[in-house]
């Protein structure tokens, strides 16, 4: 009589093919991981760079040249070797993102760099809106600066995205409706596919702000290539790189508005 609760023979023999193919899966999840991916993310970013302009930091001084521990925020008893004149790290992100940007590059600033240029106060060599910038968390693949009628802002976004972020001067009670604006620097986050605001209030020149955010999405876009299609290059980008066509047409910009600001009488 057969006992319904004995097991069958022939599952140990199953055993070792099922450790063997979790093994297999192990290793190749470590070679996805530890090259594969890296490698790719090294190439798109290398192949990115030329459409997408940025904002080159000033370089510290030569004194600051030294390496610096900085704790790790989720390992504890684990620290970074940071070095801010040069703008390295040895976490994971710096080493896998963003040391392949140029030199300088504010791209280049992880956590670390971050935390530890605030804590040595070297924050405050950069104007109010560049720290304004550096205090958030940078994530996106193009940064521009842009002059506005009676006021500044650097947008951050990916020419292949619909969220572009904001950094400019929230307007204080004593400004007037036009500005100059004199409030602290503030990021705000716009939906360019819905055409709204997230997160919280505009900032208060909006319209102006939409409407210079229109020109340089549709020119970056224009110039950024399809997914999967951006040309093949090598490793001397890592070097610094002629400034874009999109970064001289931002400087024309920016240095017509500034020229016509000069020329303009003060209302009395």
């Amino acid at each position: 009589m057969i006992n319904p609760t004995a097991q069958p023979s022939y599952l140990p023999g199953f055993w070792p093919w099922i450790v063997a193919i979790l093994l297999i899966g192990i290793v190749i999840w470590a070679i996805y991981e530890l090259l594969i991916a890296p490698n790719r993310k090294k190439r798109h970013i290398l192949e990115s760079i030329p459409y997408c302009p940025s904002l080159l930091l000033p370089q510290l001084p030569s004194e600051r040249d030294k390496t610096i521990l900085v704790a790790s925020h989720r390992l504890i008893h684990f620290n970074y070797r940071v070095n801010l004149c040069k703008l390295t790290c040895t976490c994971l992100r710096f080493r896998r993102v963003r040391r392949y940007y140029p030199p300088n590059d504010v791209r280049r600033l992880c956590r670390h760099l971050r935390k530890e240029l605030q804590a040595s106060g070297l924050i405050q060599e950069f104007d109010e809106l560049t720290r304004g910038l550096i205090t958030s968390r940078l994530r996106d693949a193009c940064y521009i600066r842009e002059p506005l009628t009676n006021s500044e802002m650097i947008i951050g976004f990916h020419p292949r995205s619909s969220i572009v972020r904001v950094y400019t001067y929230r307007k204080s009670q004593v400004d007037p409706p036009g500005g100059p604006f004199t409030g602290p620097v503030d990021k705000f986050t716009y939906n360019h596919r819905q055409e709204i605001w997230v997160y919280g209030d505009p900032p208060p020149n909006q319209d102006e702000i939409l409407t210079v955010v229109e020109t340089i999405m549709t020119q970056c876009r224009a110039r950024y290539p399809q997914p999967g299609k951006l040309p093949r290059t090598n490793d001397n980008l890592i070097t610094p790189i002629p400034e874009t066509e999109i970064a001289n047409e931002a400087r024309a910009r920016r240095e017509s508005i500034l020229a016509a600001r000069k020329s303009t009488t003060p209302l009395q």
